[in-house]
């Protein structure tokens, strides 16, 4: 889970950016999905990305920490956490949907 401290602009890009790193995240073993949520004034973004185990986390986490870093760069934010968590408990249906 990616913290961010963003702008108007930052939350813009970096949904850009995320677009564009979407097709390497399913080319990735055990990738299950990404969830992006941005507060109303979007001065604060959370990127979640979801995965089949933790070994598949493990496997991409390297790269996907230092493109997560890239990416917040170039959008013009600040990450502040950077933290990893285990689902413990999921009530839904996920779907592939933009809902930008």
């Amino acid at each position: 889970m990616h913290t961010l401290e963003t702008t108007a602009e930052g939350h813009d890009r970096g949904l850009e950016l995320l677009h564009e790193i979407l097709p390497w995240l399913q080319e990735s073993t055990g990738f299950r999905g990404v969830l992006r949520l941005a507060s109303p004034d979007r001065s604060k973004t959370v990127v979640i990305t979801l995965w089949a185990d933790e070994a598949a986390m493990h496997e991409t986490s390297e790269a996907g920490r230092n493109l997560g870093a890239l990416a917040a760069e170039t959008a013009g934010t600040t990450r502040v956490a950077l933290d990893d968590f285990e689902v413990t408990f999921f009530e839904g249906e996920l779907t592939r949907k933009d809902v930008s």
